[in-house]
């Protein structure tokens, strides 16, 4: 096997250890997320919803983005892990204190009674957190995503397990914090007793300022991310209540578990993979359209589906008193087929050195989506759901345009192959939507296969009507880099 085939060997191998720690991890948190969904009310789920919001944000600034800066960086030695480890982790203690300490009044803040116990448990997960992500760091730059599909499921299993038995037991909101912090315990001791690095004294300061030059631009993004998707979660406590928040939370679930399976793996690889043939454009150019060809294919037919079929599936999921969350997860789905193309910009981006590209994409995301929740009238959380997914289209095409005048491709080589696969995905929409009145009056799991059949099959025959030879040329592809791998 030659140098040139053993990282294609090594890029598949890790895309499918990638793909099992996602796509395993993530069906099965999804799993037990649906048993804990019929154990408690949704006011639990936007009491747990609140917790997340204060420790998403803390861990997004006590990690200084320095785990992507060390999977990006080309060259990097054990020295250089030091400082950013130390400040990142001192952070983060400082922060969990800081929590215990103002629980109270960050529960009279928010107005919300029983958030103080749950947030003083669930600081406790954020230096655990904070130290766990430097070895998964280090682990995703040397392709090695075998030992984290493991530890993902076996964490995922156990905590669940935790909170299912807190839940019947009567824990209430308190299962789902519990069921963190036991995952992420999990997870930090079974990365940390087969360590990629080791705190020591020896520490590299020019590396630590480049590494925070690239870094600053990773937390400005997540910062300005949590923003504009976690403005809403604010919008909806303040005008409908902690139990809205709790039924818009289960509602977009589905949402962020496919965006999570169906991009995070392929990201986790492309971050490491990308920078390595950053410099060979023709290469790069390539694996764009191939990346957005597979992204428009399998990606968004499934969101494009769980919209048209929300109603029946929401109902199967989650039960009857989760209702309204099927308004919830239609708007999301749909721009979730849009975003699972889109998304695949950033990797680029990430790989070619353009952090501030995402950046400034954020800063126009948030100047649209953020006033329009706020200016546009909603009289429920699933109008407010459709302004927040509708509204991100604006960013969509400069989001492309970027992309392409950085790789030096053409609207004309974007469009070219997926424009079938696109008019396929529509067509089948409108069939779905045609074939609803037919349906009405039928046992709900007949008429939701009823549906999904009808959108399969005219999703397959608008692809080979409109986008045959481009579904020949994608498969033949992949076929031979299995082959070669």
């Amino acid at each position: 096997m030659n140098v040139s085939q053993g990282k294609q060997h090594q890029v598949v191998v890790a895309l499918f250890w990638s793909l099992a720690q996602n796509w395993g991890g993530r069906a099965l948190s999804f799993v037990l997320f649906l048993v804990l969904a019929r154990l408690l009310d949704p006011a639990d789920f936007g009491l747990a919803a609140l917790v997340a919001f204060v420790l998403l944000l803390l861990s997004s600034i006590a990690e200084f983005g320095f785990g992507d800066a060390l999977i990006q960086r080309r060259t990097l030695e054990p020295a250089d892990v030091t400082l950013p480890f130390f400040c990142s982790f001192a952070a983060s203690v400082l922060l969990a204190v800081l929590i215990a300490l103002l629980a109270t009044h960050i529960e009279r803040w928010f107005n919300v009674k029983g958030l103080a116990p749950l947030l003083t448990a669930a600081s406790l997960s954020l230096p655990i957190g904070t130290a766990t992500l430097f070895q998964e760091a280090l682990y995703k730059r040397q392709m090695d995503f075998r030992v984290l599909a493991v530890r993902t499921m076996v964490a995922t299993a156990v905590s669940g397990v935790v909170g299912i038995a807190c839940a019947y037991a009567g824990f209430g909101a308190l299962s789902l914090v519990i069921q963190v912090v036991v995952q992420s315990a999990i997870s930090g001791l079974w990365l940390w007793s087969q360590p990629r690095w080791l705190p020591m004294r020896g520490y590299n300061l020019k590396s630590f300022r480049e590494l925070s030059g690239y870094s600053v631009h990773v937390v400005l993004n997540r910062l300005l991310d949590f923003a504009i998707v976690r403005t809403i979660d604010m919008i909806i406590l303040s005008l409908y209540g902690v139990a809205a928040l709790g039924i818009y939370t289960v509602g977009a679930r589905v949402y962020l578990i496919l965006m999570q399976l169906l991009t995070q793996a392929v990201m986790d690889v492309a971050l490491s993979a990308l920078s390595r043939i950053a410099h060979e454009r023709d290469r790069i150019a390539g694996a764009y359209l191939r990346s957005v060809s597979l992204g428009a294919l399998i990606g968004s037919p499934v969101f494009v589906l769980l919209a048209a079929i929300a109603p029946e599936f929401s109902l199967l999921l989650f039960g009857a008193k989760w209702g309204g969350s099927e308004a919830v997860m239609r708007p999301l789905m749909l721009i979730g087929a849009v975003q699972t193309v889109q998304f695949v910009n950033s990797a680029y981006f990430g790989a070619l050195g353009k952090p501030n590209y995402v950046f400034a994409l954020n800063i126009l995301k948030f100047c649209t989506v953020v006033p329009a929740m706020f200016l546009l009238p909603s009289r429920d959380i699933g109008q407010l759901a459709t302004i927040f997914a509708f509204s991100q289209l604006v960013v969509t095409p400069v989001t492309f345009a970027l992309a392409l005048r950085l790789l030096g491709l053409s609207w004309s080589q974007f469009l070219r192959p997926i424009a079938g696969c696109l008019c396929a995905i529509v067509l089948a929409y409108g069939a779905v939507v045609l074939c609803r009145e037919a349906t009405l009056g039928m046992n709900p799991y007949l008429r939701i296969g009823l549906l999904s059949s009808c959108f399969g099959a005219t999703y397959l025959t608008g692809l080979l009507l409109f986008w045959r030879k481009q579904l020949l040329s994608l498969i033949d592809f992949v076929v031979k880099r299995g082959a070669t791998a």
